[in-house]
């Protein structure tokens, strides 16, 4: 595994040389342990209990709508998920699912600081997301994030997720920025590698996005372990 770094104003990353800092949500700023406990057990549970099928084959079904819908935008839509999960005309409600375990919703270490430090360097904090709106704003209503930000860039607004490269190209179209002095933190692989295609200059991925688990491998991108101000 790569070695993981924790970000500091100085020396490790020399924010004089970016303008604008991109941000992810969940598993960067906010701990995807929120996010692992839903899909992994809550929602599946639920399902199971909701369908009345063996709990084998609705496993199995879920893991094939899971494998459809993986790596297209409709995998991070609330809309598309409730449509597929349906049982006839008894549909889910997934943001009432989210709720459920809102509790969980929480900062990763360091996060607010290091915000408020950006800001106060007059840096341009824009969150990049591909969580479905809704989800944005429960997590919204649970952690002050959206009062630390400057700009709220929405995959399912430019109609593209963060690991194609058309993201990336649409949000040059609506964000003021210069790639070449921006800098990108987030802990989807995929979506550092589009935005590097695309030809933003500074890459960080997360080390242990979930503090529930163990570090991931984040090669070839360096790994920040922890938001540090100092």
């Amino acid at each position: 595994m790569n070695k993981s770094e924790p970000l500091r104003l100085t020396p490790e990353f020399d924010f004089t040389k970016v303008d604008t800092v991109l941000l992810d949500m969940d598993g960067t700023l906010l701990d995807l342990h929120f996010d692992a406990q839903f899909w992994k057990h809550h929602l599946p549970e639920r399902f199971i209990n909701k369908s009345g099928l063996p709990e084998q084959q609705a496993r199995a079904l879920l893991e094939q709508r899971f494998s459809q819908m993986q790596g297209q935008l409709s995998w991070y839509c609330l809309d598309d998920w409730s449509r597929a999960l349906s049982i006839g005309d008894d549909r889910f409600d997934l943001i009432e699912l989210k709720r459920e375990l809102a509790d969980l919703i929480s900062y990763r270490p360091g996060v607010p600081a290091f915000l408020d430090l950006l800001g106060g360097m007059q840096k341009k904090r824009v969150l990049v997301t591909n969580a479905h709106p809704d989800s944005v704003a429960l997590k919204f209503e649970h952690v002050d994030l959206g009062h630390r930000l400057d700009a709220i860039y929405n995959a399912h607004d430019l109609g593209e997720p963060k690991e194609s490269l058309c993201f990336w190209q649409k949000l040059a179209g609506r964000l003021d920025f210069q790639p070449q002095r921006t800098l990108l933190i987030d802990d989807n692989l995929q979506a550092l590698a589009a935005a590097e295609q695309f030809g933003i200059a500074y890459l960080r991925a997360v080390a242990q996005p979930n503090s529930q688990q163990g570090p991931v491998e984040t090669a070839p991108y360096a790994a920040l372990s922890r938001f540090v101000v100092r």
